[in-house]
């Protein structure tokens, strides 16, 4: 198994401005504290703070433990730099718009142009939106066909709404855009078997991967209780791609890049 969202973070070195101070996960949250599952998995690493110097420390960590196959780090799409660090660990890059909600943020033209900068460079670009940006999300892949685009989390629907619906058809129509099966501990839990189903007909096993979104999870689960509920809510025949081949095609290293 691929899981293709895990955070980790050290208060000693990152602000965190997004965790309150009296936040339950204003912790400290290691590789070492990562409960592994019944059967051995590898892992993604994601940002999960505004700052470049994090990717430094990601990919050192990652240069550790053989658990991790790939960084998803950020860089700023309106200023992409034109030098990455020199570690294939680096497979992606993600810098959520300042308005989530906004979709006209993400076709501005210091965006796009970002966005093709980090797909040129072999990267696979995370995005981090709510469904009344999807439609924006669509437009940015028509514009920049050549990026593997991954949406985060199914968009963070709080239910299966025809603004969702419409924008998760737009981006179903777009060849270049994968959606992570992540964050699913937040969801609707009333329609969360909706929502999966949903992304399963419009992109098909093959356009779906599995991210646990540890620690944020443990709000509302334990990682190996996603893991569970995930497994249950797709057919078995899906499982090989959503929880590992899917991740394995997207995420890869950039010198394996066309």
């Amino acid at each position: 198994m691929i899981d293709a969202h895990v955070h980790v973070w050290d208060l000693t070195r990152r602000r965190l401005p997004w965790l309150a101070p009296d936040h339950p996960l204003r912790r400290n949250f290691t590789l070492a504290d990562l409960p592994d599952p019944p059967n051995p998995s590898h892992l993604v690493l994601v940002q999960a703070d505004a700052d470049p110097a994090e990717v430094g420390e990601l990919l050192a960590l990652a240069g550790e433990d053989p658990r991790v196959v790939g960084v998803v780090g950020w860089f700023d799409l309106l200023d992409f730099p034109d030098r990455l660090p020199d570690d294939p660990l680096l497979v992606g890059v993600r810098s959520p718009p300042v308005d989530q909600t906004d979709p006209d943020l993400l076709t501005a033209p210091a965006h796009v142009r970002g966005v093709r900068a980090a797909a040129d460079a072999g990267l696979a670009i995370d995005l981090l939106l709510r469904p009344s940006a999807l439609l924006g999300a669509a437009r940015l892949a028509s514009a920049v066909p050549d990026a593997r685009l991954v949406l985060d989390h199914l968009g963070n629907p709080t239910a299966a709404t025809a603004e969702w619906r419409s924008g998760m058809q737009a981006l179903a129509e777009c060849p270049n855009v994968t959606v992570k099966l992540s964050g699913i501990a937040h969801l609707a839990t009333d329609d969360l078997r909706t929502l999966v189903d949903v992304a399963l007909e419009l992109f098909g096993s093959e356009r779906l991967l599995f991210g646990s979104d540890w620690p944020v999870c443990t709000l509302a689960a334990t990682r190996a209780e996603v893991i569970r509920r995930t497994t249950a809510l797709l057919p078995p025949a899906t499982h090989n791609d959503v929880f590992r081949g899917t991740a394995q095609r997207i995420y890869r290293s950039r010198e394996t890049a066309p």
